[in-house]
Parts: structure tokens; C-alpha cells; sequence
């Protein structure tokens, strides 16, 4: 048998985000985070096909002969860069693991890409610095969140890097099986070559959805290229632009049985996606013409609107609290409405409070970020849950969930579905678990930028992606930069970033 080590440590940095990643993040449950797993608890990720890299992984380790060696594995959810010690911390658990288990055949890192850390330090060089350091030359391959922000020194660290597919991001058990017939092939000496490049344009999010055009035909066609012989491994990072690092933005490697092939395949890639620069730009309505749209749209749509809080979406460091969505709909009398998830721990608890089927006067969201203010009024607390649930869509089916104590509170026809732990709107059970059948409303608010789609978009008679005000900005060519390499187009066909003098 192959002895093989399995770790992991997961975090998307937001560093324009002001919500902090504090250590319990790591250590409990934390939206789409179960909590720090050790030992035989990452090793129960293999009873089940659940939809993270490590899963899949250990599904596929019995036909590769593989005796895995379970290390630590945590994640939390998007927010501000990880402080240093939290950062050490988490990363000395990993380090210390690995030396008490030693000696490796290989390993397998389930990663994300994006994670920074002290002082716009990146995690990943760090993590994978460490790692080689500690195990020398035997292979290590890493499965990453599609939305890496990857560096050259991250590429030659790793002996691979294998990149998710979809987003949303419905493939992470397949990429763990990925991930591990590759650890198989280099296990057992196979010739291994690879190329990196970073693309000279970076993509709004809203055009990253892997469900349509732009991104979909792109991979696509990097299916195609790692169907060539002797192509080992294609990958596109489609990056993730609210992060002021030197490297954020798209890249692409490949692996080859050799190098002239790794490098012809990235350069036929490189220019597939050159192809289609202009089509990566935003599209999003301001608030009051999102949501006369949304009511217009209502009225004959086959199924419920969705409107997408694209810049409050905690997938991507938001705090999900803002209530500039809430204050247009009740303004323009929307009906049937709702609208999730709030994340407001204080509301929520007074609800509790309260009792189901009670008015209760409440300030909800809006605690965040300067210059957003309370909706205050007047709610009935229609349902209440507290504890976990699980999961249904394609994200996270079969998985536990636990948003802590939850409320759905209802005012003039727009029901508000509020949590104590920030996650994004992702899935249906989110709502039902406090009483709301996302399908029987006219129109669905939800914070989220592209991963509602996997389990919401079936449902949908409609979607308009919304512009308000959070901790992301949508649109690359607006967002503060200082750090970006000189001359990246900041959209496609953009302006050109210049550093300050």
C-alpha cells in the first residue's frame, strides 16, 4: 500500500472585507464549515459522497492502494485576512501532524487558493513552503477552489495543482477524485510537466458562473485540451478579484508527459479565453430599477424572480447584514416576497425571546459597514429553529448544517429569514428549515453571487443580479487596488491598472 497524508485549511480572503477570521471560526462550525476534523473524523468524510475535495479523495484512495494518514482539516467562511498568530496557529496543527506521522509515499492538500493572512501575506506559499519543508520531494498535489488567486511560487511548490470545474461549485468530491489519480500516476513515477500562466484580465464574478457563457464555453474547452494524449491536467483559475494581492485574477496551468505539450496547452487556452475578454463585464441594476424590474417580472414569470445581493454575499466576505435590498422592496410594497439570510445573531436571539406567532419591534442587519443603517419596524416571528439541518441541494446535500439561532420574521408580505452564523443564500433548505417553500414566492432576495444557482435556479422565472452597497464591489475597475501587478486589465477589455507612485 501507498502511505498518503490528507490535511487541509481553507479560508477566501476578502481583504477589503472588515468581518474578522477569528480562531473559533476555524474551530466550529462556520457556515458551509463543519469545524476542525483530526484523525478518524476527516476520515468519516469518506462515508458519504458530500461535495468537498476530501471526500472524493477518500472515496477513490481503496483503488489506488492508498492507507491514508488522516493530518488536520478546517475551513470558515470568506472575511478579512486571517491574523498572523490564528494563521500560525492552524498551520503548526497541520505542520505538527505531519511530522508525528511521518514517513509519506505522498499527499494530498485540500486548499482554496485565495487565502491571505498578516500583513497581505499569501496562505497558500506559506502553507506549501512549510509542507516541503517538512516532507522534501515526494509528490504533493492540491485540489484548490476554482477562485484561487495563485502565484508562481504556489505552482512550483506543489507538484500539482488541480483546480475545480464548476461554479457553482458542485464538483468538489469529483475534484478529489482527481486530485487522487494524479497522486496515483506520480506515486508510481510518472513523467509529470507543467505550465503556468496568469491572464492579463481579471473577471467580475457575476460573469464566472460556469452554468452560462462566458465561462462555460472555456471549460468546456479545457475539457476538450485534457482529452489530447499525453495531457495530464488542465486547469483555469478564474480568481477572486476583492483581494489587493500582486497575483489576483484568473490563471491556467497544465500537466503533460511533456513540457513542449504542457506549454502548448496552456497557450491554446490562453488564447480561447482572449477570444472572449469582452464578454467578461457587469450587469448589474441599482437597487429601485432592480426591484421594479423584479415586481414587473413577477407578475407573469413561470416561477419565482430571483434577485441576487451580489456585493453582500458572505461566500465572498460580505457580512450579510446590509439592508438596502429590504428598505427597496418594502418601499415599492413588493409582495410575496423573501429574502435571506440576514445575519444578525442580536435579532435573532430576541425572536427567540419573543416566542413564535408574537410581534416583536426589532433593528434588523444593517450593523456592519458605515453608512448602513437598522430596518426597523415591527415583525411577527412566524417560525423559529435553532440547531443543525440538513442540506438538499447540489452544494451541500447530505450535509449538516447549523446557522445557530434562526427566525423568519415576516413584515408587510416580505419575509426575512435571519441567522447567527454568516452564510450565503446556497440552498432551499436554508428557507424551509424556518417554514418558507422557496418555490411558492414571487420573488426571492438572496445574498449570493453565483452559488444560489445550483439549487434556486431550477425555480427561477427570472434573475437580476443587484447593485448595493457591502464589502464587495463587483466591478474590478472600481475596487481600490495598491497591490496588482502593473498593467492587468481590471475587466475585460478594461482600464489598465498602473500602481501609485
Amino acid at each position: 500500500m501507498f502511505r498518503v497524508g490528507l490535511g487541509g485549511l481553507i479560508h477566501e480572503t476578502n481583504t477589503f472585507a472588515k468581518t474578522p477570521a477569528v480562531l473559533d471560526n476555524f474551530l466550529k462550525p462556520d457556515g458551509f464549515y463543519p469545524g476542525l476534523r483530526s484523525s478518524e473524523e476527516i476520515l468519516r468524510f469518506g462515508d458519504g459522497r458530500f461535495n468537498i475535495a476530501a471526500s472524493g479523495f477518500l472515496s477513490a484512495a481503496p483503488a489506488h492502494n492508498f492507507q491514508v494518514v488522516p493530518l488536520i482539516w478546517c475551513g470558515a467562511e470568506p472575511s478579512a485576512p486571517i491574523a498572523k498568530d490564528v494563521f500560525d496557529h492552524l498551520l503548526g496543527l497541520l505542520i505538527d501532524s505531519l511530522k508525528a506521522n511521518m514517513p509519506y509515499d505522498g499527499l494530498f492538500l485540500d486548499l482554496h487558493g485565495a487565502m491571505v493572512y498578516g500583513n497581505l501575506q499569501d496562505g497558500e506559499i506559506e502553507i506549501l513552503r512549510q509542507v516541503r519543508q517538512v516532507v522534501g520531494e515526494i509528490p504533493i498535489v492540491v485540489s484548490l477552489d476554482l477562485h484561487g488567486n495563485i502565484a508562481p511560487e504556489c505552482f512550483t511548490q506543489a507538484t500539482a495543482l488541480i483546480g475545480y470545474r464548476t461554479y457553482p461549485h458542485v464538483d468538489g468530491f469529483e475534484n478529489g477524485e482527481r486530485c487522487a489519480d494524479m497522486l496515483a500516476y506520480l506515486i508510481k513515477g510518472g513523467q509529470i510537466f507543467g505550465s503556468f500562466r496568469q491572464v492579463p484580465f481579471l473577471m467580475p464574478s457575476t460573469t464566472q458562473a460556469t452554468t452560462r457563457e462566458p465561462a462555460q464555453g472555456i471549460y468546456n474547452f479545457l475539457e476538450e485540451l485534457e482529452r489530447v494524449p499525453g495531457v495530464l491536467s488542465v486547469t483555469m483559475m478564474e480568481g477572486f478579484p476583492p483581494c489587493d494581492q500582486p497575483h489576483t485574477g484568473p490563471s491556467i496551468f497544465a500537466y503533460a508527459e511533456t513540457s513542449l505539450l504542457a506549454q502548448g496547452t496552456v497557450d491554446w487556452l490562453l488564447e480561447f479565453i482572449l477570444s472572449r475578454e469582452s464578454q467578461f463585464s457587469t450587469d448589474l441594476y441599482p437597487c429601485e430599477q432592480a426591484v421594479k424590474k423584479a415586481i414587473h417580472l413577477a407578475t407573469h414569470a413561470s416561477g419565482p424572480v430571483l434577485m441576487a445581493d451580489i456585493q453582500d454575499n458572505a461566500g465572498g466576505g460580505s457580512p450579510s447584514d446590509s439592508t438596502w435590498l429590504l428598505y427597496e422592496l418594502a418601499r415599492q410594497r413588493a409582495r410575496n416576497t423573501a429574502i435571506g439570510l440576514l445575519f444578525d445573531p442580536d435579532a435573532a436571539l430576541k425572536a427567540h425571546q419573543s416566542g413564535k406567532g408574537t410581534e416583536v419591534e426589532l433593528s434588523v442587519g444593517g450593523h456592519s459597514l458605515p453608512g448602513h443603517h437598522p430596518f426597523t419596524s415591527r415583525f411577527k416571528v412566524e417560525a423559529l429553529h435553532e440547531g443543525t439541518f440538513i442540506g438538499t441541494g447540489p452544494m451541500v446535500k447530505g450535509r449538516q448544517l447549523d446557522l445557530g439561532k434562526m427566525a423568519h420574521l415576516v413584515v408587510d408580505d416580505i419575509h426575512l429569514v435571519v441567522s447567527s452564523v454568516r452564510m450565503q443564500a446556497l440552498d432551499q433548505s436554508q428557507f424551509r428549515v424556518v417554514g418558507i417553500e422557496p418555490a411558492s414566492m414571487s420573488i426571492l432576495a438572496l445574498k449570493s453571487a453565483n452559488h444560489y444557482r445550483a439549487d434556486f435556479g431550477p425555480i427561477a422565472g427570472g434573475i437580476i443580479n443587484v447593485e448595493a452597497p457591502s464589502a464587495i464591489i463587483e466591478d474590478p475597475s472600481k475596487i481600490p487596488y495598491t497591490q496588482l501587478r502593473e498593467g492587468v486589465r481590471l475587466k475585460g477589455l478594461g482600464p489598465v491598472f498602473h500602481r501609485p507612485n
